[in-house]
Formats: structure tokens, sequence, C-alpha cells
């Protein structure tokens, strides 16, 4: 098997767009029944085993390679981690299994509910559909019952979030066809689709296949469905016709558990005060394992004992940008009311000077407040091109770093969309 072939597997499962991003950055090696992946450096890896391993997997499990990868470093190759055909045949790995779901009472009926769908014989709770708050383990238990499912049933899944939806239909002509071949349907992040109102339309006529040839569907949402205005009444009523549980947010013991754990894999030794300030701290479980993966980092790239100085600093970084829930809506309400300006004119096509210039302010913000992409930002702005948002914001960050006045104000409109988002929070 050569890189062609490697790289016609991979379409099965990613977007010829996604898979440029990253395909040419891997050092890929064929050997027999063998298949090395070489990293450039040690954070591709960490981003590839969080992002992409679980898919790139699902995508070779047919050619039967056992699938090692290695990183460069100080000079020598590094074995990272190795996947045999068997346990490659999990479509999202060992990690997404019910025993690794950390939780309690206040769970018990989602999972013992995720646990029913993933190993019933019938499909008897169709559609299932897993509702909460950001980080609550949704996508966990999605990706677990697909597991399951696939394991138990030697099938085919299908399992994807709205943008990568999005990506298949805008990269496969055959598309519906693609999915409708799977027996298997997961869907995350439903809420995103009012990004791309096309796809209800495909979700109804993709529902009403799966459900009529009976073949499991699960959902994950923020919040209730109820409450999603934005959904067309045949597909709202189609989400609500089978099983939807309720995730509870992870409590303080939870991620106190789930803190340990982290620390115990990635071999960072933290005092039980530290730990238990850490859960206390974040709430959510991204942005508790975005902290401990910064300490991890700072661990393994500065020196081994964090100091209680640098510890707080991390904490106090994270924890500034994760008290509340910043939006591209939040920074758009600010830029207009900096520039006296509606969203309507904002998003509007009209070139003048001061639209124009209010635009790219808004493209800043919303690349290095959010770090959304440059495609994405162009939808928010009124569907403009990817091209012309980067040029933009290459304009604007390149003029802040010649004047000052330029400088104060996109830290002083940063600060205003934070406390927006923040007095948004506390009146929920």
């Amino acid at each position: 098997m050569n890189h062609e072939s490697l790289y016609q597997e991979l379409t099965r499962v990613f977007p010829e767009q996604e898979l440029e991003k990253w395909f040419g950055s891997l050092s890929l090696a064929v050997s027999g029944t063998s298949l090395e992946v070489r990293f450039p450096h040690r954070f591709f890896a960490q981003w590839f085993a969080t992002q992409v391993q679980s898919r790139f997997e699902q995508a070779l499990a047919a050619t039967d390679l056992t699938i090692t990868y290695h990183v460069r470093e100080d000079g020598q190759d590094i074995l990272v981690r190795e996947r045999t055909p068997s346990l490659s045949s999990l479509p999202f790995g060992r990690e997404f299994v019910f025993e690794n779901f950390l939780t309690n009472q206040k769970n018990y009926f989602p999972l013992a509910s995720a646990q029913e769908v993933a190993q019933s014989a019938d499909v008897v709770y169709n559609p299932f559909v897993l509702c909460g708050e950001s980080g609550a383990g949704k996508s966990f238990l999605l990706r677990a019952i697909a597991n399951a499912h696939s394991e138990r049933h030697a099938e085919d899944v299908f399992v994807a979030g709205i943008e990568e939806m999005h990506g298949l239909y805008a990269s496969r002509s055959d598309a519906r066809t693609h999915v409708m071949g799977m027996d298997f349907f997961g869907l995350d992040d439903v809420q995103d689709i009012k990004n791309y109102p096309y796809l209800q339309t495909e979700l109804v006529a993709l529902f009403d296949y799966f459900y009529n040839k009976r073949k499991q569907m699960v959902f994950s949402c923020c919040g209730k469905i109820a409450h999603y205005d934005f959904l067309t009444p045949k597909l709202k009523s189609r989400l609500e016709w089978g099983l939807i549980v309720a995730l509870k947010s992870p409590d303080l013991d939870i991620r106190t558990q789930y803190t340990q754990a982290r620390c115990r894999e990635r071999h960072l030794d933290l005092s039980r005060e530290r730990i238990l300030l850490l859960a206390q701290r974040f709430p959510d479980l991204r942005n508790l394992e975005g902290c401990l993966l910064k300490l991890w980092a700072y661990r393994e790239l500065v020196q081994d004992q964090i100091p209680d100085d640098e510890f707080e600093n991390i904490l106090n970084y994270l924890d500034d940008r994760s008290t509340a829930i910043l939006t591209s809506e939040h920074v758009l309400t600010v830029v207009c009311a900096e520039f006296s300006l509606s969203q309507d004119q904002m998003l509007s096509a009209v070139r003048k000077q001061e639209l124009v210039y209010a635009r790219q302010v808004a493209i800043y913000l919303c690349r290095t407040q959010l770090g959304l992409s440059f495609p994405e930002i162009g939808r928010i702005l009124g569907g403009r091109d990817h091209s012309t948002i980067l040029y933009h914001y290459k304009k604007i960050k390149q003029a802040q770093s010649d004047d000052k006045n330029l400088k104060t104000l996109l830290q002083s409109l940063s600060e205003k969309c934070l406390a927006l988002a923040e007095s948004s929070k506390t009146q929920q």
C-alpha cells in the first residue's frame, strides 16, 4: 500500500479539505502489514491523538495494518503508541468506553440509558438524544455508544459534528449515499446546525431513512431541543420522537477524579491541595483539560517542579477566559456600539471606509478572542469569502503592532467583550 492508496482510504472518513490541513505533515512508511506514522514534534502528536487519531484508525481498520506512532525528539525516534488491528477495530479507540466515563448518582439514568442503546439487540430508543451543558460528557457517551455498537454488531458507524457534516457535503457529491450506507448514525452538537440551514432538510431525509430501516440514531445537543427556535418543525418533531436524557454537569467529586486520572496518565505530580483547587476552579472538563495540558507542557518544557506563582499564573490566565462563554454575538454587539453601527450595516455589502474598519476590528477580535477559523468568521460576517477575512485580519494585526492607539482600542474592546459575556451569563 502506497501513500496514494492510504490517502484514498482516509477519504472514506475525512473530507479532502480537512485532510489537506495535516496529511502532508505526517511521515508515513508502509512495510508489509505495518504502518509507521511519524509526527514532526510532540505537540502535533498530542493534537493528532485528541482530534484525529480515532477517525484515522477507523478509516484504516479494513486494511488490518498494525499502526505505530513515532515522534522525533532530541535526535531520537521515540515510539509514542501502537495500535494493532484488534485495538483499532473500535472506531474511536479504547478511550471512549463506558468504563472510562466518570459519573455518580446524578447521571446514573443517562449512563444506563446509553448502555442500553449500545447493547440492545433491537432498536428500541430511536432517536436517542443526549442533552446537557458544555462539558457534561455528551460527546464522550455518543462515541462510547458508537464504539460499543460497532464492536457488538460488527457494523459501520457514522459519527460527526455539524461542521464535519458540512465539510462532507461540500466535498462529496455522493454524501447522502455515503451516510445512508452506514448502520449507525451519530450527530454531535446539533445546535450548530443553525450555521448551516440547508442541512436541516438533509437531516430530515437521513432521519427518515435510518428510522424506517430501524438503524440506530444518536444525537447530542447543548440545552433543550424544545428551546431551539431555529429548527424547522419537521426536524424538531423528529428529534423529539425518541428518548431524551439530560446529563448533569460534572460535580466537584467527578472533576477531582478526572484530575487525578489525568495526572496519573501524564505523570504529573500535583499535591492534593492543587488537585482540589483545579477541580473547584474549572467546572467545565474541557477547560480543566486545557489547564492540565498547560501545566504538563510547563513541566516538560521549563522545569519539573511548578512554583506556586507560576501555578497561580496559569490558573488565572485560563480562568479569566473560562468564567463566561464569549460568542461572536458579544463581539459584534461591542464593535457595533463602539462605532455607532447597526448589525445590519456591519453585515451588509457596503464598503464605506468606516464600515470596513469596523469589520476589520470585529474580524481581529473573533480570531484572537474566540479562535474561530477564517471561513467561520466569513459566515458570521454575512457570508464573506475566507480569503477576504484573512486579508483584513492580517491588515489589522500589522497595523496594531505600529499603532499604540489601535492596540489600546483592541484591548479595551476585548475587555468589554468579556464583560458582556460575563453579564450575559449572570442574567441567565
